[in-house]
């Protein structure tokens, strides 16, 4: 088989799970309810389908302000879930834990951020001692399988988003105000349970 018949496959496949889970969602498709199926859905008709692209913005991004527990967002223009493309949780000692494709869940370096267009500072308005369980709870899947598209539920596939939201689920801390099939890293800034400390290339 050849590799263009294999994508055709692979891109229907995708569009058939994509119309079925949409179809059994149907609530999340308004443009009121803000969830990433939206999202998806309006910037993919628009041409956005990828992570984004473009050059960092100038700029040193105040780290320095960031505890143990806050978020941090980083992302492109043109990205096709919403303003941002990747989402890590601070550990302190500036490292965060990420989730990649080649690496799974890992702890990597906070500089990275500061080569992204957009970038997001999140403190989660919660005692140290929620924070310090929430991270406490990530770093325990350290070295977890990544998929892009981790749906909440299920704890064998995760992404960078899917490992916030979770280890604060498990302090009683719900970062999803919509109850949506999967977070966007978008979704993390728009939670009452956070406030923005920084933004760049706005």
């Amino acid at each position: 088989m050849s590799d263009a018949a294999r994508l055709s496959i692979f891109g229907l496949v995708g569009l058939l799970l994509l119309l079925l889970v949409m179809g059994a969602n149907q609530h999340l498709l308004s443009s009121s309810s803000g969830s990433v199926i939206y999202t998806y859905v309006t910037n993919f008709a628009e041409g956005e389908i990828g992570t984004g692209y473009g050059s960092p913005t100038p700029g040193l991004v105040p780290f320095a302000q960031l505890e143990p527990g806050d978020i941090v967002l980083g992302g492109w223009p043109n990205t096709a879930y919403g303003r941002y493309s990747h989402a890590g949780l601070y550990l302190g000692g500036h490292e965060v834990l990420e989730g990649y494709v080649d690496y799974g869940l890992s702890i990597q370096e906070l500089s990275t951020y500061e080569d992204y267009s957009l970038v997001c500072l999140l403190r989660v308005n919660a005692p140290a001692e929620v924070k310090a369980r929430a991270v406490a709870y990530a770093l325990d899947k350290e070295k977890e399988m990544f998929y892009p598209l981790a749906f909440k539920d299920g704890d064998r596939l995760w992404n960078c988003t899917k490992i916030i939201w979770r280890a604060y689920a498990e302090q009683g801390i719900d970062l999803d105000e919509i109850n949506d099939l999967w977070i966007a890293p978008e979704s993390l800034a728009h939670s009452r349970w956070v406030s923005v400390l920084y933004e760049k290339g706005f």
